[in-house]
């Protein structure tokens, strides 16, 4: 490509809360020869607080090549690392239910006021039939 020939426009195809996620993406299409970008995963990357602000990390493919890439995630599966089944019960309703999530709501409140996240994010449990959340037993 010279100099005079405008580049192809890029298009988002997939976005994603964290930069490794979006790299592991790019690095699947690269394997089967799409060139693949990255975008905002340095903002991200330093503050996650900008992630849902931004709309993630994004991996951008060539216009040409976006619904081959599209194909090639589709066939994939859509987390590499299974997630483990939680076998802990729901203390409210008993159901077997349940998911881990980390409550990071005391880290972005120390944000908003202080201008950095002083606390770590807690994990906690939620149950998906009633929607209860409790702290798991350590």
């Amino acid at each position: 490509m010279s100099d005079s020939e405008p580049a192809e426009k890029l298009v988002t195809i997939a976005s994603y809360s964290t930069p490794y996620e979006a790299n592991m993406v790019q690095a699947q299409l690269a394997a089967a020869g799409i060139p693949a970008f990255v975008a905002d995963e340095y903002t991200i990357g330093m503050n996650w607080l900008y992630s849902n602000a931004l709309g993630g990390v994004k991996v951008q493919v060539p216009v040409s090549l976006a619904q081959e890439a599209q194909q090639l995630l589709a066939a994939q599966p859509e987390s590499p690392i299974p997630d483990e089944p939680d076998t802990e019960v729901c203390p409210a309703c008993g159901s077997s239910k349940t998911e881990t999530f980390l409550n990071k709501r005391n880290s972005f409140l120390a944000w908003l006021l202080l201008g950095l996240p002083l606390l770590l994010p807690t994990e906690r449990k939620r149950c998906h039939d009633c929607g209860h959340e409790w702290n798991p037993a350590r």
